[in-house]
């Protein structure tokens, strides 16, 4: 069993979002090579990322043969924490934008058909003339 790692020291330090960046491209690519293409950096540089983020974790993320990489279970189970690390990144991004510009962002709205249909439809349709810059769904 893996050790309790130190959070400081080991991984708060040491990982950053573009090395998860780096793992999440080499997953999608399915190898080291393409992955650095796609990223527009040396092999090296994406070989190192890995190779340094497997060594302050303590555990082999990929694991790689004649046709490329795979995540291993680590390397799965990190990549699932990375997707939710950008998707809350992005979401906080939005609300940046949101709170620099009230005019723009989106608003998700709930209601019955023939509310949608009637009077609510109405209502979209006159904000959507006034404030192009907002999406909305239902």
């Amino acid at each position: 069993m893996m050790a309790r790692m130190d959070w400081v020291g080991r991984v708060g330090q040491r990982v950053k979002l573009r090395d998860l960046h780096i793992l999440l491209a080499v997953a999608k690519a399915g190898s080291m090579g393409k992955a650095a293409a796609v990223l527009a950096v040396s092999q090296p540089v994406v070989s190192k990322t890995i190779a340094d983020m497997e060594h302050a974790l303590g555990v082999r993320l990929l694991d790689r043969n004649r046709r490329g990489v795979e995540p291993t279970g680590y390397g799965r189970a990190l990549l699932t924490c990375a997707v939710a690390v950008f998707d809350d990144l992005r979401r906080g991004v939005a609300a940046l934008e949101s709170l620099a510009d009230p005019t723009a962002g989106e608003l998700r709205f709930g209601c019955t058909e023939p509310l949608a249909a009637g009077f609510v439809g109405e209502v979209i349709e006159r904000l959507a003339r006034e404030y192009p810059r907002v999406n909305f769904t239902s």
